[in-house]
């Protein structure tokens, strides 16, 4: 709910920002008790009227929507019909964090050719490759009448509440949700803290749209995890395509949220899923066919420079605002610009990679990949090697790439030098994605070693992206006008610590080399 006199905070992608609160109410219980229990921790609530509105969710029959994080609705009320647009949220202690974009609805019912330029248009743009505006349909419906509040501390506005009768037919129920107004998310704490003394309540999470589902008996989706599990009578060539299949499904799964590009981490969950598609074809390669091998380890470097370059990134800009906050303050001009120039490199460099992704290409990659998926594992006759039985290859090809590791190890420690040490972190990745191919078969000492392989690649990692924004960072203070002294000794001051800390250390490495390589 964004009140007129507050509202929610605006982002500059035109979006409103939602910080709430929701309780859901038990069977009999008085709403009253809970306003009272909110009026215990301070504060005043003040009747604003009621509305009733009437919701009906949109999603395609495959749930791209959701699957890149995003509700899409149609709300009637009295006013007309909006379309509104809101991120599923991250819940942190029983608080939602949400962006919300909202403009007129089009005229008719979905599903529309187009959508008319406005916040939700602008939103979607990224996914019209995918045909999602042609192909929604109505996938829920919630009606709601709301008892509106103004919630105040004193004089001061703190934000609204809400009581939502709320009809599912044939479920109803009634749900109060508190949100803020003036972004002071400590009030959310205080009354979470006061409705759980007062009255043993928790705050709740679930949806309307899962609620809805719920009551006709569906459910959103899941990644298809279990349908690629490993079984002790698997074949390599069995470990080959299942291993392909599991990281395929989760490439595309994150495929839209990637595209609409709200939140990071569809993207880095992307990359990796190509990144083990792509290990997994020279891990596993004796149970793949050679053209299979050829054709998709060419489709997926393809694919994964763009996701790379992204986001690499999304990484220097985390990294830039973390350094920001501890920066000596004649740096942070400097960081501040450099910060700019990273993020129009990454809004250029986006548009090419949806652009790719909706290239024919792409689409032709995929087509293959899920054809050659579905015609099950191939027959032994084109992968002669890959009959045998995955717990027989299994030890000598992870012994394999753990021995590549070893020698990766040997040198980089020997040199130190930059190159090698990335060399060390590639080798350490596929003798980590190794163990983890054969996870199901070799039990949970696998695992264990994959986590402590990992940490080594991790803290390699830290220092090569160091050292990578060290690098651009140079760039940056180079292109400086020289008569921009304040920039030019910021951004070179700020280069050093960059150059500090991106230097690995013999006897660091070594300890986490020995940590990784330890024995159960």
């Amino acid at each position: 709910m964004i009140l007129p006199d507050g509202g929610s905070s605006m982002t500059h992608s035109g979006a409103f920002v939602e910080r709430e609160m929701k309780f859901r109410l038990p069977q009999g219980a008085d709403a009253a008790s809970l306003r009272d229990a909110v009026e215990s921790a301070g504060f005043r609530l003040e009747p604003a009227g009621t509305v009733e509105h009437a919701d009906r969710y949109l999603d395609t029959d495959d749930w791209v929507l959701y699957r890149a994080g995003l509700a899409l609705r149609l709300r009637s009320e009295e006013g007309g019909v909006r379309l509104e647009a809101k991120t599923l949220g991250s819940e942190r202690e029983g608080t939602l964090t949400r962006h919300e974009w909202t403009q007129e609805a089009p005229g008719g019912e979905p599903p529309w050719s187009t959508l008319p330029a406005g916040p939700v248009q602008a939103l979607l743009q990224p996914l019209s490759g995918m045909g999602v505006i042609e192909r929604l349909s109505v996938r829920a419906s919630v009606r709601n009448e709301r008892e509106c509040f103004r919630w105040m501390s004193g004089d001061a506005l703190v934000g609204s509440l809400t009581v939502d009768h709320v009809s599912i037919p044939p479920a109803e129920y009634r749900e109060v949700e508190l949100e803020l107004a003036n972004g002071k998310t400590g009030a959310l704490g205080e009354v979470s803290r006061a409705v759980k003394e007062r009255l043993g309540i928790h705050p709740a999470v679930q949806t309307k749209l899962v609620a809805a589902l719920q009551a006709r008996g569906e459910r959103l989706p899941e990644p298809e995890e279990m349908r690629h599990a490993l079984s002790p009578a698997d074949r390599l060539l069995d470990v080959a395509h299942k291993t392909f299949a599991r990281h395929l499904s989760r490439m595309l799964w994150n495929e839209p949220g990637t595209r609409l590009g709200v939140d990071p981490e569809y993207l880095h969950d992307m990359r990796v899923a190509v990144r083990r598609l792509r290990t997994s074809i020279e891990v596993l390669a004796e149970g793949l066919p050679g053209a299979a091998r050829e054709e998709f380890e060419t489709d997926l470097r393809w694919v994964g420079g763009r996701l790379g370059r992204v986001r690499d990134l999304d990484v220097m800009a985390d990294r830039v605002r973390s350094m920001s906050v501890e920066a000596a303050p004649f740096e942070r001009p400097a960081l501040r610009v450099f910060a700019q120039s990273l993020a129009l490199r990454r809004t250029r460099r986006r548009l090419r990679l949806v652009e790719r992704l909706d290239s024919p290409r792409y689409r032709e990659f995929v087509a293959k990949a899920r054809g050659w998926i579905e015609a099950g594992p191939p027959a032994g006759v084109l992968v002669p090697e890959g009959v045998m039985a995955a717990y027989t290859a299994a030890p000598r090809i992870t012994g394999r790439w753990t021995e590549a590791m070893n020698t990766a190890f040997e040198k980089a420690y020997r040199t130190m030098e930059i190159e090698d040490l990335h060399t060390l972190r590639i080798a350490a990745k596929k003798a980590r994605y190794s163990y983890e191919y054969f996870a199901d078969l070799e039990g949970p000492a696998a695992l264990r070693r994959a986590k402590r392989i990992a940490a080594l690649q991790d803290f390699l990692g830290k220092h090569l992206d160091t050292a990578i924004l060290a690098r651009r960072l140079r760039r940056y203070a180079r292109s400086i006008p020289r008569e921009e002294l304040e920039l030019t000794l910021g951004a070179w001051s700020a280069l050093g610590q960059l150059e500090r800390e991106m230097q690995i250390k013999k006897g660091s490495l070594r300890e986490h080399w020995e940590k990784a390589t330890a024995s159960d």
